[in-house]
């Protein structure tokens, strides 16, 4: 049992949503008449032991009482545990955390061959229970995720309408694309309505691409927004699993002041923090505590991408007696619909599916790795996309590939010159947003509004069907407050006839003062320290940019107002359309 601590810290950074408690109201949407299913992320789901029997216990999320007391008595053994690792004994560290668990995670546990040791079920599971009115009703609002989500969602759907579908996240996606296809036929015989919309979020999104993948021709969705899906899984999970962890201090520094929903950058504190021995730390835990019980996790398994998959399942799927159903299911799931995702994804379109896929891109990956990501997963894994490597950019007059979009007249190439959106899944219904961290639209008035617009009206097509929602978008986030673009029709992009560039303060409280603009070397002078108010802009001229392509911009600038202000800067990189 003591193996099961890792996974708090394990699913904590894994697949974390980032999620704030206030947003900017959006404008006027008349919904298209269909019940909404919200598929939450990883680990949000309510899972429950003996449901209808006398032993009937929460052991995961809403409803799970954690004992308090017990959680405070292993804290002294923990920071023992912790100073003796250093001196290289890791038992007391190891048996702390296990003591805990004991606690917090009894109940959850999968066996070798993939099933539950106990009888665990989801809450809600059935489509008559599981409207937000119903839940209101029976005193389980408790049991709604993501409130700024089906918030929103509520300002224009009736709370009747709007279905929360928990996976049992334990499991593989084979398996809960199956509960899925259930519970959508449950909605529609509750609504009497023909379809459904549905919003996934993360490991959500990757249970409705199974969905779609599998049976999207069925034609019973009509609006379905996949927001930061990890539809091809995450690199972080290759990390886990070989125990070769390297969290970058910096970006989760970083990384906190987003969670604090702070305008302060923390950065400074990865240049403090003992990296090396925080990830020995972390390394330790996972290999002696979190693998065994990882390997049993169905939905692990799907996180991996096909090579690692295949990698893994001969090292450790090696016994047809035991392993012989997960097998078959996991294989399905690699082999089939990852590895044709695509193809699958157009069929559920062709039956009159319309499919939204938003990702972000722009960030390293939380565990090190440099690959482009949103900090959680890769965006290739979100998209399809072929990128950059993380911290580089593809080469001067880099052509599209064009794998999936061949059109000349389509521009899929991002104005960083790190995506290229041809070979996405869907490149005329994906969309990406830069510097943004996995699960953030809420704090951005681009990405919020463009969302509840796909899910509930049929107005957006694709990319091309309205130009406040170009394929590629820089951002809010609150340690990155400065906006910038060049103002012409290509959002993002600049060329000889359009150097102008557009800054903004994005921040939500802050005035910022703009200190300076660099550009290759070459600093351009304002007239004077411009302040900008929240959500002030202003132009730049930029004439003096040498016509070389592509280019760094770094724009310095410290919040106004505050002793405590520190300079800081946005680097962007911008390539000539």
């Amino acid at each position: 049992m003591k193996k099961f601590i890792s996974i708090i810290l394990c699913l904590a950074m894994l697949i974390g949503t980032v999620a704030v408690s206030t947003h900017a109201q959006q404008g006027e949407i008349t919904w298209d008449g269909d019940p909404v299913v919200f598929i939450q992320g990883y680990t949000g789901s309510a899972l429950v032991k003996d449901r209808g029997l006398e032993t009937e216990a929460a052991v995961w999320g809403a409803g799970r009482e954690l004992d308090i007391a017990k959680i405070i008595i292993s804290v002294p053994g923990i920071l023992a545990g912790i100073v003796l690792h250093a001196m290289g004994d890791s038992s007391l560290l190891l048996s702390s955390f296990g003591a805990l668990a004991e606690d917090m995670l009894g109940g959850i546990e999968i066996l070798e061959d993939g099933t539950s040791k106990y009888n665990v079920t989801p809450y809600p599971y059935y489509a008559e229970e599981a409207s937000i009115a119903t839940l209101r009703a029976n005193g389980k609002e408790d049991y709604v995720p993501e409130k700024d989500i089906t918030n929103s969602i509520l300002e224009t759907v009736p709370a009747e309408y709007v279905f929360i579908f928990n996976t049992d996240w334990r499991l593989g996606q084979i398996d809960n694309s199956e509960m899925l296809a259930a519970f959508i036929d449950g909605v529609l015989a509750c609504t009497g309505k023909d379809k459904v919309d549905i919003y996934a979020l993360s490991h959500g999104g990757q249970t409705a691409a199974a969905y779609l993948y599998y049976y999207g021709t069925q034609a019973k969705v009509d609006n379905a927004v996949l927001n930061v899906p990890a539809i091809g899984g995450t690199t972080i999970a290759t990390g886990l699993l070989g125990g070769n962890i390297n969290f970058g201090m910096d970006e989760i520094s970083r990384f906190l002041a987003v969670m604090l929903r702070t305008e302060t950058d923390l950065r400074f504190l990865g240049k403090i923090l003992p990296g090396d021995f925080l990830n020995g730390l972390i390394n330790t835990v996972f290999s002696e505590m979190f693998l065994p019980v990882a390997l049993n996790f169905g939905s692990v398994w799907d996180f991996m991408d096909i090579d690692t998959y295949t990698t893994y399942k001969a090292k450790y799927l090696n016994n047809p007696i035991i392993h012989g159903e997960r097998i078959e299911k996991h294989d399905k799931m690699h082999y089939d619909c990852m590895a044709n995702m695509s193809k699958g994804l157009k069929a559920a379109q062709t039956a009159g599916v319309n499919i939204y896929i938003t990702a972000n891109y722009g960030t390293q990956l939380g565990t090190g790795e440099t690959v482009d990501s949103d900090f959680i997963i890769d965006t290739k894994n979100t998209t399809g996309a072929y990128t950059a490597d993380y911290g580089t950019h593809f080469v001067k007059g880099y052509t599209a590939k064009g794998t999936n979009c061949s059109d000349p007249t389509h521009n899929h190439v991002s104005p960083s010159y790190t995506v290229d959106a041809s070979t996405a899944f869907l490149p005329e219904n994906t969309w990406f947003i830069y510097g943004q961290y996995h699960g953030q639209v809420y704090w951005d008035d681009y990405t919020r509004p463009m969302i509840m617009e796909m899910l509930l009206t049929d107005n957006i097509k694709d990319v091309h069907s309205d130009p406040r929602y170009p394929q590629f978008e820089l951002a809010q986030c609150p340690v990155d407050g400065v906006y910038a673009k060049f103002t012409n029709e290509k959002s993002g992009y600049y060329n000889a006839d359009s150097k102008k560039l557009l800054i903004r303060n994005i921040c939500d409280e802050n005035s910022m003062v703009i200190t300076a603009i660099k550009a290759d070397g070459c600093e351009f002078n304002l007239d004077s320290k411009k302040v900008l108010a929240p959500d002030e802009e202003m132009t730049v001229d930029c004439s003096k940019l040498s016509d070389n392509g592509c280019f760094i911009m770094e724009i310095e600038y410290k919040y106004s107002g505050s002793l405590l202000a520190q300079p800081m800067s946005r680097t962007l990189y911008f390539c000539e359309n």
